[in-house]
Order: structure tokens, then sequence, then C-alpha cells
């Protein structure tokens, strides 16, 4: 079991992992505020809808890849991958099915929320803190 400061290597990119999702978060917040500039409250509410549905879709994922202590097989390892993505895939076509059904929605904002978080999450550093600096 390999250790990072206090934190097993697990422990690590969890944390890692969930720093991602905070800044995905503050992302949807910023998409937000320029929505609100830019089109008013209901496209604001609209793009932090987006935001939202990305931001509880990455945590489903985390949750699911970072279940297992350090030392669990492979398998089950690349089990709780799968199980993630899954888990995000159909969070997200859920989230979205119901966002685009609210009264009121502006989709474009919706979707911009959305594709601004994710987009963001594909550019960001990857592994634990102690590797960023």
């Amino acid at each position: 079991m390999s250790r990072v400061g206090f934190l097993t290597r697990t422990g690590a990119e969890r944390r890692a992992a969930l720093r991602i999702v905070g800044i995905q978060a503050l992302i949807a917040l910023g998409v937000t505020g320029l929505a609100a500039l830019a089109g008013g409250t209901a496209a604001a509410g609209s793009a932090l809808a987006g935001g939202t549905v990305a931001v509880v879709a990455t945590l489903f994922f985390v949750f699911a890849l970072f279940r297992h202590p350090d030392g669990t097989a492979t398998g089950r390892v690349a089990w709780g991958f799968f199980l993630g993505q899954g888990l995000k895939v159909a969070t997200t076509i859920g989230l979205l099915y119901v966002a685009f059904r609210v009264r009121g929605v502006v989709p474009a904002a919706l979707l911009a929320g959305y594709a601004a978080t994710y987009v963001a999450y594909w550019f960001m550093p990857r592994g634990p803190a102690s590797r960023w600096r």
C-alpha cells in the first residue's frame, strides 16, 4: 500500500477526483452568472440545472470508482469503473430529460451549463494533488 502524505494512494486519488468535482461546481456557477447577465433569471436557472446535471453525474462516477480500498483486486476496481460510467450516463440522461421538461427552461443555457462543466472536466489535471504542484 503506497502512501501520499497521510493518505493511502486510493485516498489521494479520491481526494483529487473530488477536487475536480468541486472545480466543476465552480465552473457551473460561473456559467450561471454569465447566463444571468446574458439572458436573465430563466437562463441562469437553466444553466445552473445543466451544470448540476454534470456535477451530480460525475459524483456518482467518483463514488462508484473509489468505493474499494487499496489492495482490492483489479477486477473489482474495473467493475467499479464500469458501474460508475454506467451510473454517470444513466444519471445524465435521466436528469437532462427531467430538466428539459421543466416549464420555462432555456435549452441553450441548459446545454451551455452542462457542456461547459464537462468540457472543463476533460482539461483538468488528473491524479493526486501532490502531482499537480
